[in-house]
């Protein structure tokens, strides 16, 4: 039988507790004995990320300044699953709240973890086909500023590539769609 791989938790405290993040500092004891003292660990709300793509070939894409790597991002639609609520109805109500499409043919990608060694978040991402306006335009949260952008989805790998699209779970699930769609 192969050997435990497992850390164990000896001890946890809660050292900041926001609407946003708890950020916890636990005492860990390793398989071979070692004991880490302290471990940080940022606890998140899981996240829905979508690649919605329309019928005319054209991915749905959202601009917004990001503070903490300063400067503007262009990324997929995404946000926070909320207690109790399932990921992909989180990624189909954040759609219509950052871009006002929504609807199509909706696929489940990946979960993938966003930074496994200091966060216990997951990030599910979708591909959403056929995507359409159902609302006039963007229905943001309070403190979101952000533009939406239709980029060919032929152009999405070279805006990787060149450094416009930057969130690796925004990377992640693009190129997974783009895979899914026969188009790498």
């Amino acid at each position: 039988m192969a050997p435990s791989k497992v850390w164990e938790r000896l001890a946890s405290e809660s050292l900041i507790e926001t609407a946003y993040f708890t950020l916890r500092s636990d005492r860990l004891r390793l398989p071979d004995g070692a004991i880490k003292d302290p471990y940080y660990i940022l606890e998140r709300p899981d996240a829905a990320i979508i690649f919605p793509v329309t019928d005319e070939g054209e991915v749905i894409l959202v601009r917004q300044y990001r503070p903490a790597i300063e400067q503007e991002e262009l990324g997929l639609p995404a946000g926070l699953v909320e207690p109790g609520e399932k990921p992909e109805a989180a990624a189909r109500r954040e759609l219509l709240e950052e871009t006002g499409f929504g609807g199509g043919e909706w696929d489940f990608l990946s979960a993938v973890a966003s930074s496994p060694s200091l966060k216990n978040n997951w990030a599910y991402l979708f591909l959403a086909r056929g995507v359409e306006p159902l609302s006039s335009g963007p229905d943001p949260d309070e403190y979101e500023r952000l533009e939406v952008e239709r980029v060919p989805i032929g152009e999405i790998l070279d805006r990787i590539l060149g450094g416009e699209l930057v969130s690796s779970s925004g990377v992640a699930a693009a190129m997974l769609a783009l895979q899914r769609l026969g188009t790498l």
